[in-house]
């Protein structure tokens, strides 16, 4: 059974959770030129 978490971003299966802990560097490249250094997701 795959189990789900609830976070901010809504339901994550338990499975990527436990994946996701294993990253240890992540780099984004987020363009703008005005930004305020924030990541915004949304649906």
């Amino acid at each position: 059974m795959n189990t789900m978490i609830e976070t901010c971003y809504g339901a994550v299966s338990k499975q990527i959770m436990q994946k996701a802990e294993k990253v240890q560097l992540l780099i984004c490249d987020v363009d703008g030129v005005m930004s305020d250094g924030l990541i915004y997701m949304g649906q």
